[in-house]
């Protein structure tokens, strides 16, 4: 069965999405498909893509309030562009032999996967990771009347949607029509191949975060955490990796809690700079704050996980499906600020519960080859129902 798959962001090579598409591309083939990609996967050392010193100057003078709109309208013009420019050249390339089946990543206001599936008239497989008309207003914009057309009409007219936790399927179900085409398969990573020693009597305790800077991360809370846990244990340091509109305001946080001579915040990291700086971490931390819609599955953690480390997260949404509580980490309540503290000094006082909750996060980790699996089942359910 040939399955075509289709994530615009591969297209850029310092995307975290394109990087998560790779990973998803290869592991497909090792399934058995006959997959071909379109763009091709960049085999570059890839990361998510820093802004330039244009946008980061004026990201860090607009006001956080405006920041959302702002978005919203590249991310309209980024997907116009792309429809236009993938749609093109996907049938142009496929139309004299088009695969048994379509399978892409659902883009913000990009029209690519509905138009070429129609075009070559087959089946079109969704991956969804969320409903843009419900992460706008996590962002802080108004509710969007065309982000909601836009997913009702993607739902409704994909023959299978592919969906990672049972809080998202909740979400799409409302406006798939049909919930009986929604298939929960969980989200996988690579091995990367490197192992961290969590265990370590390494001074000082190193404490990674990754990921983007939006308000429901959590970050401001976590740096008012660590700045508690260091009146209890001095010899600690965190590295904040990531970028985002709440990047600011965090930086000046640390600054006025007395911390930022122990908090590194280095921006994005290549691939192999992220991995190495996990495999020299001794825990990974996701402190999210509880939102109305908590449907994410944080590939942060499953990160955290390959590389041997305990998580200490927040006890919401599909997390605590993915971090076993006294076993493979941490949970603490949303936005509990001495939770977050005590979980941080606990892990950072007792190098033997490092050891033994990062070897049983590296068991619990989901890998992409079983992902990719479930994926290919999916697939040829969708190329066989007439």
């Amino acid at each position: 069965m040939r399955i075509l798959y289709h994530n615009s962001s591969m297209s850029r090579s310092r995307r975290w999405a394109g990087e998560r598409g790779r990973q998803l591309v290869e592991a497909l083939g090792r399934a058995g498909s006959d997959i071909q990609s379109i763009p091709a996967p960049n085999s570059e050392n890839t990361a998510a893509r820093a802004d330039g010193p244009r946008v980061a100057w004026l990201r860090d003078r607009i006001p956080q309030a405006w920041l959302g709109p702002i978005i919203r309208l590249r991310l309209l013009q980024r997907g116009t562009v792309n429809t236009v420019r993938w749609s093109w050249r996907l049938w142009r390339e496929l139309r004299a032999d088009p695969p048994d089946v379509l399978l892409a990543r659902y883009q913000e206001f990009e029209w690519t996967p509905l138009i070429v599936a129609r075009l070559l008239d087959r089946p079109l497989v969704l991956e969804v990771h969320s409903p843009f008309a419900v992460e706008g207003t996590l962002r802080g914009e108004r509710p969007s009347r065309v982000a909601a057309w836009m997913d009702q009409t993607f739902f409704r007219r994909a023959d299978v949607i592919w969906v990672h936790t049972p809080g998202l399927r909740d979400l799409v179900a409302d406006q798939a029509g049909d919930p009986g085409k929604i298939r929960l398969i969980p989200f996988g990573v690579d091995d990367p191949g490197v192992v961290a020693t969590p265990g370590s009597s390494g001074e000082p305790v190193e404490i990674c975060f990754v990921g983007s800077f939006y308000p429901w991360h959590g970050v401001e809370g976590l740096l008012a955490a660590f700045g508690e846990a260091r009146h209890q244990v001095s010899d600690l340091h965190l590295t904040v990796i990531g970028d985002g509109i709440t990047r600011l305001d965090c930086v000046e946080r640390a600054r006025s809690l007395g911390v930022e001579a122990a908090v590194s915040f280095p921006g994005w990291l290549d691939r192999d700079a992220l991995y190495a700086h996990l495999e020299r971490s001794h825990l990974g931390v996701a402190p999210y704050l509880q939102t109305r819609y908590s449907y994410f599955e944080p590939v942060k953690i499953l990160d955290y996980q390959m590389a041997g480390l305990p998580v200490v997260a927040s006890g919401v949404g599909h997390i605590p499906a993915m971090v076993e509580d006294g076993q493979s980490g941490l949970l603490v309540p949303p936005g509990s600020v001495p939770d977050l503290a005590a979980a941080i000094v606990k892990l950072a006082t007792d190098p033997d519960l490092r050891r033994d909750m990062g070897r049983a996060a590296r068991r619990a980790a989901h890998r992409v080859d079983n992902t990719a699996a479930a994926v290919v089942g999916i697939c040829r359910e969708a190329a066989t129902t007439p």
